[in-house]
């Protein structure tokens, strides 16, 4: 059956309708069944060298090892259970489970470990290792959960825009001139955003991020996000410099140009996840990794290379690598810049 392309039908859409939010249009330029940059088939939106962008899984395996002493950390807390269900959301293809049981973890080797990996693109859910500790999903699947794991998700899911007016905080919608998308000022926004601007200033609205992170939160689950935030005035002062795009690994276009063709991307508020759910805990990324681990790895990564380097090696090379991954894991201009999101099980929360 013959399918309009995305752009048409959103132009058709408006045409008849009028402008849409922000967050309709974003939602179908990245998670549209047949265009979606996140959902149709080859490498666009995958993660990787080989993909369009690099999140710290893909740096290599060091940040799944630095997950998986957390994971048994927490298994151990809870009493290690017979049943440990750990759920990644946006797993991509996979590459964060491959390091997760590649480190194998006690809460793995006690065969407690069950790895739910939620992704909604077919093509990388046909990526995702097959190991009897995981399965996969194209959406959460009901049932209780003990971690959810959710690494530069927030940030892509569809997300709203505000601009400041003479009359204050204004939604930001789609119309279309001609045959091109605008940004088109809609009415007063109904978020408090708790800070002041000049006229034109745009922020992000995360109601979208806020939303599931209360449908995640519950007394049986941990949960987890790894992403890139900054105070919503530090935001204001970047003059739209929050939101970008992204397509092979280079900066994309206008966000509005050819819907499904890049990545749309936001920094986060933090004041807008900090207020979406009680109990959390927030630090940044480079914190989080030595609280749970990396510099023990990293000395027994160096000691592995200089025992091994002169007879060479996968082993020793594998010693090496982790040298330089944690360089870049924990870069303070960098990844390790990235804010650690962490709300603990409600019972624990205090």
């Amino acid at each position: 059956m013959h399918r309009e392309p995305l752009a048409e039908r959103l132009a058709n859409e408006i045409r008849s309708r009028g402008p849409i939010s922000a967050s309709a249009f974003i939602g179908a330029a990245l998670y549209d069944p047949a265009e979606g940059f996140y959902v149709r088939a080859g490498a666009t939106g995958r993660a990787g060298r080989r993909g369009d962008f690099l999140t710290a899984p893909e740096v290599g395996p060091l940040f799944g090892a630095v997950l998986a002493n957390a994971l048994d950390t927490w298994w151990i807390d809870a009493g290690e259970p017979d049943d440990w269900v750990v759920r990644e959301v946006g797993a991509g293809p996979g590459t964060l489970a491959r390091s997760i049981i590649a480190a194998a973890p006690a809460c793995l080797e006690r065969r407690a470990l069950r790895l739910e990996l939620v992704e909604l693109s077919d093509a990388q859910r046909s990526m995702h290792p097959v190991d009897g500790a995981i399965e996969s999903f194209s959406a959460s699947p009901a049932g209780r959960c003990d971690v959810v794991l959710a690494n530069e998700l927030l940030d892509n899911l569809p997300f709203d825009i505000a601009q400041r007016s003479v009359e204050g905080w204004r939604e930001v919608l789609v119309d279309i001139r001609g045959a091109a998308f605008v940004e088109h000022l809609g009415g007063i926004v109904d978020i408090d955003l708790g800070v002041d601007a000049e006229p034109g200033i745009q922020l992000p609205l995360h109601r979208a991020a806020g939303e599931w992170i209360r449908a995640n939160r519950s007394a049986s689950c941990r949960l987890l996000a790894f992403d890139y935030a900054a105070p919503i005035d530090v935001l204001a002062e970047r003059d739209g410099g929050w939101l970008r795009t992204f397509r092979e690994h280079g900066a994309g276009t206008h966000w509005l140009d050819q819907p499904g063709s890049q990545d749309i991307t936001t920094d986060l508020a933090v004041e807008q996840i900090v207020a979406a759910a009680d109990g959390l805990l927030m630090t940044s990324q480079a914190q989080y990794l030595r609280v749970h681990g990396i510099e023990a790895l990293v000395r027994e990564g160096r000691e592995i290379w200089e025992a091994g380097a002169p007879a060479g090696g996968l082993a020793a090379l594998k010693g090496r690598s982790r040298v330089r991954e944690a360089e870049t894991l924990l870069d303070p201009d960098g990844m390790g810049a990235f804010t650690v999101f962490e709300w603990a099980p409600a019972a624990r929360s205090t």
